[in-house]
Formats: C-alpha cells, sequence, structure tokens
C-alpha cells in the first residue's frame, strides 16, 4: 500500500504540466472505469476487499457509479454487496476534488460454524456439523470522497462511506484508481 502511494505521488508531481494548459476535468459523457483496496469495519469486525467500478459523467461535475466489492472472508463471514452510489464533484484546484456520497447497496453475507455433536446422553461424539446463514439485506450508502486527476485520463480516489444496513452497518473506507475515458 506504501509502495502504491509512492508511485502515485511520484506519477502526479511529473504530471503537474498539464495543469498549465487549460485542462477542465472531466467532460459529460465520459466514463470511467477503476478498482479500490477497501477495508470494512464495525463492531469490532474488519475485513479488507476489492472494489471494482463504472462511473458516467451525466454532467462535468454529477456522476452515478456502480460498484461491486467483495470482501476477503475472516472469521467465516463473508460480505459481499452491490452499490449505486451518487457523486457530485467540487472542484478545488490543480485537479483536486471532492464529492458527497449518497447511494444503495445490496449487502450479502455468509456465516458459517462448527458446531460439536453429542449423542443421547450428552457426550460429545468427536463429529461436528457445520450451520450455515446467509443473508441478503438492502441498505443506503452515505459519505465523503476525494479525488486527485493524476493525468487528464487517470485519477486516484480516497472514500469514506457508511452502509446503513440492518443488523450489519458499518464504515468502508477505500483507496483506488481510475481511468477515464
Amino acid at each position: 500500500m506504501m509502495l502504491f502511494c509512492v508511485a502515485l505521488l511520484s506519477v502526479g508531481a511529473s504530471a503537474q504540466e498539464y495543469y498549465e494548459e487549460e485542462y477542465e476535468g472531466a467532460q459529460a459523457g465520459d466514463w470511467a472505469i477503476g478498482l479500490d483496496l477497501g477495508m470494512g469495519f464495525g463492531d469490532s469486525y474488519v475485513n479488507f476487499g476489492l472494489m471494482p467500478k463504472v462511473q458516467y459523467y451525466v454532467t462535468d461535475a454529477f456522476r452515478p457509479e456502480v460498484s461491486f466489492d467483495y470482501f476477503i472472508q475472516k472469521d467465516n463471514l463473508s460480505v459481499w454487496d452491490i452499490n449505486i452510489n451518487l457523486h457530485y464533484l467540487f472542484h478545488m484546484k490543480y485537479g483536486i476534488y471532492i464529492y458527497p456520497i449518497l447511494g444503495a447497496t445490496f449487502q450479502h453475507t455468509h456465516a458459517s460454524i462448527d458446531v460439536p455433536k453429542y449423542d443421547d446422553a450428552g457426550n460429545p461424539t468427536g463429529k461436528t456439523e457445520t450451520i450455515t446463514e446467509n443473508k441478503g439485506r438492502f441498505g443506503l450508502n452515505a459519505g465523503a470522497g476525494m479525488q486527485y486527476d493524476i493525468t487528464p485520463n487517470l485519477y486516484c480516489n480516497l472514500e469514506m462511506r457508511y452502509q446503513y444496513v440492518k443488523d450489519f452497518g458499518r464504515g468502508i473506507l477505500q483507496l483506488g484508481i481510475g481511468y477515464r475515458f
């Protein structure tokens, strides 16, 4: 992760020249694809994941985004979700944008646990039974993000959002890179 940040900073430092020209950022009709690395946390449960995304610029500043988040299984619990988020980009300076995030999510959790089996007398048999539970829930996303345009087509972003989902709401912190075309 540290190497990724250093690489982005070195590319960004050499890419400042295009700002001296009259670069205006994304234009209506542009598409972007990206990949974020993320961390989900809440109620003493933390896991990491990958988040591919697709964005479409309806206007220069307004873009809807569709993303799929897959979090690596930890402690017999795996999580994935599909998100539809709306961003409105506020241009700050030198290719830096901040934006609110508002959207909807469908979250799926899969939990499994091995439970020991007992005989009729209550003695352990040495065997186990796996109990699994799958839950799908709808919820809302709210948060904020920051984007830095490294070049006219390449950008990095940092986002923090909260997923308001019944029985499993949690924060999501993500760092990513995207390509606009």
